[in-house]
């Protein structure tokens, strides 16, 4: 009989345990979140240079309640810094909380908290980044739009239509002298004379034959004769 009840009074680790044990080390990691998240900040985030609001300044008041100066991009900043050290003390808790259940349980705990840690980093960097863009962009725009205001009159563009500058007259252009003929026998290039091309020829006729004597008689004819000195005949 004694035996038998032995076993109730044996501790046990359990599921039971490895809860409480996560719990307690969850309210922990978030209290040490926020001193954190605080502290880095004032350190790396918060610039001071920026007006803040105080209810004892009246002076910032207006800005505030006009939304010319925005606080969600520093709001958005703490958040981050806060979510990513909890985070990681979230996954530090299931970690501390599984070695209650034994050296594998831990081993096992430890490889997929870390790679759960790792995705969830990521997700929430961008997320918060996709946030602050359009924070900037309009953050970008109302500081433009104070810089303009601040402007001084002279440096500011017209508001009525932009003058149309005069158009000058434009100078006739100056007669061009004639040139001399010696200029421009001068510009011409030099050619050389046309030299003259002998005419052909005409052709000649061939001079009729006279024959040495007449037909008609037989007298002997001088070369050149055209009639017979004896009979009269004519020779051509």
């Amino acid at each position: 009989m004694y035996g038998y009840g032995y076993g109730y009074n044996t501790p046990s680790f359990g599921i039971g345990a490895s809860a409480g044990i996560f719990v307690t080390l969850l309210v922990i990691a978030f209290i040490a979140a926020i001193v954190l998240a605080v502290a880095g900040y004032r350190k790396y985030v918060n610039d001071g240079d920026q007006q803040r609001f105080s209810l004892k300044d009246s002076s910032t008041w207006g800005p505030f309640f006009r939304f010319d100066k925005l606080v969600i991009d520093k709001i958005l900043k703490a958040l981050y810094l806060f979510c990513a050290i909890f985070t990681a003390f979230f996954f530090l808790a299931i970690v501390l909380a599984s070695l209650a259940n034994g050296i594998v349980a831990f081993l096992v705990s430890l490889i997929m908290c870390a790679i759960l840690c790792l995705i969830i980093e990521l997700i929430e960097r961008v997320t918060f980044e996709s946030v602050m863009l359009s924070v900037i962009i309009t953050r970008n725009t109302t500081d433009i739009k104070d810089m303009l205001s601040r402007r001084p009159a002279s440096q500011l563009p017209p508001s009525g239509p932009a003058p149309v500058p005069p158009t000058q007259p434009v100078a006739p252009a100056a007669p061009v002298a004639e040139a001399s003929a010696s200029e421009v026998s001068a510009l011409e290039p030099a050619h050389s004379e046309p030299t003259s091309v002998p005419e052909p020829p005409a052709e000649s006729k061939p001079a009729p034959s006279t024959p040495s004597f007449c037909p008609e008689c037989g007298t002997a004819i001088q070369p050149g004769s055209h009639f017979c000195p004896e009979c009269g005949k004519k020779l051509d």
